[in-house]
C-alpha cells in the first residue's frame, strides 16, 4: 500500500526546453530569467514572439520596406490618375475637333452644289450681257415675252446667289471655322464679290456707274427675301415671278436692279462692274469645283480681266 501511495503522489518534472538562440546573442541557460531577455552582448532587437509586453512589433527594416512599398503604390496610383485625366481631356479635345470638322464638312456638303449652281448661273448671265449683248437683244429689241423673261430671269439669278450666300452665312456663324484654309478662302471670295456690288465709285472711278450697285445691308435683305419659309432653300423661278408681280414690298427691293437692267439694255459699252463681278464669281467657282467635275473647262469662259484687278 505504501508503495502504491508513493507512486500516486509522484509528480513528473518537466524538463525545461532550451530557449532559442537570438541572432547576435550568446546562449543562456534554459529555465533562467535570463532566457526571457537577450543576454549580455546581444542585439537590442527583440524577436517578435519574445516582446515583453506581448505585442508583436516589426523590426525597423520591415517597417522601412512596407513604407517604401506603400509610397510606390501611392505614386503609381497618382500617376495613373493623372494620365487618365490627361488622356480624357485629350480625347475630349479631339472629339470636339472631329465634331466641328464633321459639322463644317456636312454644312459645305449640303450647300456647296446649290451655291455653285447659283454662282455659275449669275456669271453666265453677266457673260452673255457683256459679250453677247443679251439685254440688248431680248430686252431692248425682243417681244413682250422676251422682255419679261430677260428682266425677271436676270433679277432671279442675282437674287438666288444672294440667297445662297445668306443660307451659308447663317450656318457658318454657328460653326468654329478654326484654321480651315478652305473656309477662310470661301469667306474671302464672298467678301470680294460683295465689295464689287457695294462699290459706288467713291474709291475707284471705274465703278462710277450706278449699274447693279447693291449696298451690303441691301444684299442681305434681298438674300433674306429669296429664302423659303424654312430658310433652307431659295425661291424657285415660278414663285419668284409671282411675288415680283403680286407683292409690292417684295418688288420694291428689286426696283433699283430692274432700273439698272433697263438702262444696261441701252448702254453702248458694258460697265466695268459687270466684268469685275463675273471674274470674282469665276474665282469662287474654281474654288468650289477645282477639278471641273460639275462644270468642265469649256464652260468656264471668262471675260477679259479689267486692268488693275
Amino acid at each position: 500500500m505504501a508503495q502504491a501511495r508513493s507512486r500516486a503522489l509522484t509528480v513528473p518534472v518537466r524538463t525545461p526546453r532550451p530557449s532559442k538562440r537570438v541572432r547576435g546573442s550568446s546562449p543562456c541557460p534554459a529555465g533562467t530569467a535570463a532566457s526571457l531577455r537577450p543576454c549580455v552582448g546581444a542585439s537590442r532587437r527583440w524577436p517578435r514572439r519574445l516582446r515583453p509586453n506581448g505585442r508583436a512589433r516589426y523590426a525597423p527594416g520591415s517597417v522601412n520596406t512596407e513604407l517604401i512599398v506603400a509610397s510606390l503604390s501611392g505614386v503609381v496610383a497618382l500617376g495613373s490618375a493623372w494620365f487618365t485625366a490627361r488622356s480624357g481631356r485629350r480625347q475630349a479635345v479631339l472629339a470636339h475637333e472631329l465634331e466641328s470638322r464633321t459639322a463644317q464638312q456636312d454644312l459645305m456638303g449640303r450647300h456647296r452644289d446649290p451655291l455653285l449652281w447659283a454662282a455659275y448661273d449669275l456669271q453666265s448671265r453677266l457673260y452673255n450681257i457683256v459679250d453677247r449683248g443679251f439685254l440688248h437683244v431680248y430686252l431692248h429689241e425682243g417681244s413682250d415675252r422676251q422682255r419679261a423673261y430677260a428682266r425677271r430671269s436676270t433679277l432671279h439669278v442675282l437674287g438666288e446667289y444672294l440667297g445662297r450666300v445668306e443660307i451659308l452665312r447663317r450656318g457658318i456663324q454657328f460653326l468654329d471655322l478654326g484654321d480651315s484654309t478652305l473656309n477662310r478662302r470661301i469667306v474671302g471670295h464672298f467678301t470680294a464679290i460683295s465689295n464689287v456690288l457695294n462699290n459706288d465709285g467713291g474709291g475707284n472711278p471705274r465703278f462710277a456707274d450706278q449699274y447693279f450697285v447693291i449696298f451690303r445691308s441691301d444684299q442681305r435683305a434681298i438674300g433674306e427675301l429669296m429664302l423659303t419659309d424654312d430658310g433652307t432653300s431659295c425661291l424657285g423661278y415660278v414663285e419668284f415671278c409671282r411675288r415680283l408681280e403680286a407683292d409690292p414690298e417684295f418688288t420694291e427691293w428689286f426696283g433699283p436692279l430692274a432700273v439698272s437692267i433697263e438702262e444696261l439694255s441701252r448702254a453702248e459699252e458694258p460697265p466695268y462692274r459687270l466684268v469685275a463681278l463675273q471674274q470674282a464669281l469665276m474665282d469662287l467657282i474654281d474654288l468650289l469645283d477645282p477639278r471641273a467635275e460639275r462644270f468642265p473647262d469649256h464652260r468656264r469662259s471668262r471675260l477679259g480681266r479689267p486692268p488693275g484687278m
